[in-house]
């Protein structure tokens, strides 16, 4: 099939050619049968496409005699912390992530909360072949709808490890570029909930991405400006989906993607007593192994994908983990990579120092230079 690939992030292909509806469908009856009866959660990023996938896949799911649970949209990491909150036996996450606006995306969760591992996905991809196992009428559920984002957010309010209180009294101003994407109300709530007077772009036209949607520094011009021009005490920038965070410091410098992981690292290890290993991936900078040293703590690496970086994270029993791509995990909130975490995270650092350019001042200064080598895919 041509431009569909299903590999550990999920059944990705372009919208009308290779992801279709009745793929969509088949392969979320094939997931609801593979987590067995009970609640499915299923959310939504902004893509004008995201309606139609997410309902070809709650047709799917009613079809196997599941019930599913739609939070609407919400960013990834919501979906997963619904999944874990709700105790559901799994979720589905439409989201084209970071991916130009034709593409789309199924992100498949278990019930730990955590995405699919590797042979978990092979199983799914196998029982594609195959035709899924239907339900007669009386055994058809209906869908429910719930709201997770507020519970996310409190969530997160609630976590002794960051310092609310004095983000508050500080009531810094915070300019935030949401891509248009499934970020775009949850980070201006959650930094309005932490008294921050906000400044957004790109917050206001779900689905238009007036930008790209990957939040790197070239795709991040608008935002500085808005840092520069109101004097700004720091900017936050996300992906589509919302699981990548990048921040602009005071003055409208961008920093690297590469820095966020470091930075959480820094501020999450001065605060936990228990110092376990970090967990990320190979193509992470240095830095991080340099932060966790200066707290005592080891790095462990892992082959890139975020469900490589949770299992092992599970493995070794750790609480940190992320990526360089901008991706922050704190196991005892979410289990997956969360930019509502890192804006919390980096809002409690901000308290500690005079201002955000401080931030370098922190972590070791490494170059790095990612490069996308184009090859050919072997599709399924």
């Amino acid at each position: 099939m041509g431009n569909l690939f299903f590999t550990i992030s999920g059944l990705r292909g372009i919208i009308g050619e290779s992801l279709t509806p009745e793929l969509v469908a088949r392969i979320s009856a094939h997931f609801g049968n593979f987590s067995g009866k009970g609640e499915i959660i299923i959310g939504e990023d902004t893509r004008k496409s995201s309606e139609m996938i997410k309902s070809a896949a709650i047709s799917g799911l009613l079809g196997v005699g599941i019930t599913p649970v739609d939070i609407g949209v919400v960013p990834t990491p919501t979906i997963l912390f619904a999944v874990r909150e709700k105790k559901a036996k799994g979720g589905i996450a439409v989201t084209g992530s970071h991916n130009p606006p034709e593409w789309n995306a199924l992100k498949f969760i278990g019930e730990n909360g955590t995405f699919l591992k590797e042979k978990e996905i092979k199983i799914l991809k196998n029982l594609l072949k195959k035709k899924p196992k239907y339900k007669k009428s009386e055994e058809i559920k209906k869908v429910e709808k719930e709201y997770y984002i507020e519970k996310h957010i409190n969530a997160i309010l609630n976590e002794k490890i960051f310092n609310i209180k004095k983000i508050k009294e500080k009531r810094f101003n915070v300019g935030i570029d949401g891509a248009n994407g499934a970020a775009s109300l949850a980070i201006p709530l959650l930094c309005e909930k932490l008294n921050c007077k906000v400044f957004k772009i790109n917050c206001d036209k779900p689905g238009y991405f007036e930008r790209e949607p990957e939040p790197t520094a070239n795709n991040l011009d608008s935002l500085r400006n808005l840092v520069l021009e109101k004097n700004l005490d720091i900017g936050f920038a996300t992906d589509a989906d919302g699981d990548r965070l990048v921040i602009i410091l005071k003055g409208g410098k961008i920093l690297s993607e590469e820095h966020t992981l470091p930075l959480f690292i820094y501020y999450m290890l001065s605060k936990i007593k228990e110092k376990k290993p970090v967990i990320t991936n190979y193509s992470t900078s240095r830095m991080v192994d340099e932060v966790a040293k200066k707290f005592g703590a080891s790095v462990k690496r892992t082959k890139v994908g975020e469900a490589f970086v949770v299992e092992k994270m599970e493995k070794e029993k750790a609480i940190l983990g992320g990526e360089g791509n901008g991706g922050v995990i704190y196991r005892n909130i979410n289990f997956t990579r969360d930019s509502l975490i890192g804006v919390a995270a980096i809002l409690s650092l901000l308290c500690e120092v005079e201002d955000s350019r401080d931030f370098e001042k922190l972590v070791p200064e490494f170059f790095m230079k990612k490069i996308k080598i184009p090859y050919k895919r072997i599709n399924f």
